[in-house]
């Protein structure tokens, strides 16, 4: 039975504890292309690690992700976020073609700074031989708005709010979903595609091996979880949790 873990700080505590437990892993980044990617690792093991006491990061590795510690032993920890990967491609297809359009209309100097957020339509998809026309309607309909407080009516930008800022800058605004809730399937699909290298892993040492699996941020491509899903497969992990990010609670699965 899914086991549902309390964190019972104050928002204050938590804070600080988060900074505490994260700081110096963060600043010890090689600035690299993983950057951006082992800071959201490292954010996630940390918004974890809330939950439990005497528990600290140890190690920020690659086989496991991370080694932990709580005074006594060492735990290996593998990451994994767990996103609906159709609506995660639609996400990263239209924050591209925004960030295309906010790069070209930087160098405009016509425009002052502003940032606008843009509503995408709902239920629209386009094809990529249609980018370059996708990013000229974004870059033609914002500047029009910027410049003119004119909508000009599109197949891609519902409406617009705009405010001065100190740079010029556009937001890509996916509007509101409904989220669904993961599926004991993806959720077994999650911990196979993990499980293959556990046995690597316990090689060099770390017998104990946990992983943890984050959902719930506040894109169409997460999820929420359901409270009564139940994890029947045998899996070598020691333990496995689920996070569900943007709501900050924990499940344990095993």
């Amino acid at each position: 039975m899914t086991r549902i873990l309390e964190n019972n700080k104050s928002v204050l505590e938590n804070y600080k504890l988060l900074d505490e437990l994260i700081s110096k892993h963060l600043e010890s980044l090689n600035d690299d292309s993983k950057k951006q990617q082992k800071t959201l690792e490292i954010c996630h093991i940390g918004k974890f690690l809330l939950f439990f006491k005497n528990l600290k990061i140890d190690q920020v590795t690659e086989k496991p992700d991370f080694i932990l510690f709580d005074g006594n032993q060492r735990i290996g920890v593998e990451h994994q976020i767990v996103v609906d990967a159709k609506s995660k491609e639609r996400e990263g297809f239209f924050r591209n073609l925004f960030l295309l359009a906010e790069t070209e209309l930087q160098i405009d100097i016509e425009l002052p700074n502003f940032l606008a957020s843009c509503f995408i339509q709902p239920y629209e998809n386009f094809k990529l031989n249609e980018k370059r026309y996708l990013i000229e309607t974004i870059k033609t309909v914002v500047k029009e708005y910027i410049l003119n407080d004119h909508f000009i009516e599109n197949p891609i930008i519902e409406r617009i709010n705009k405010q001065p800022h100190s740079k010029k800058n556009i937001v890509a605004n996916m509007g509101a979903w409904w989220q669904k809730q993961v599926t004991i399937d993806i959720i077994e699909n999650s911990i196979r595609k993990k499980e293959t290298k556990i046995s690597s892993y316990k090689e060099s040492g770390i017998n104990i091996q946990w992983l943890l699996l984050v959902i719930g941020s506040n894109g169409e491509s997460s999820f929420e979880m359901d409270e009564n899903l139940i994890l029947e497969m045998k899996t070598q992990f020691d333990k496995v949790y689920v996070l569900e990010d943007f709501n900050n609670r924990l499940f344990e699965l095993k």
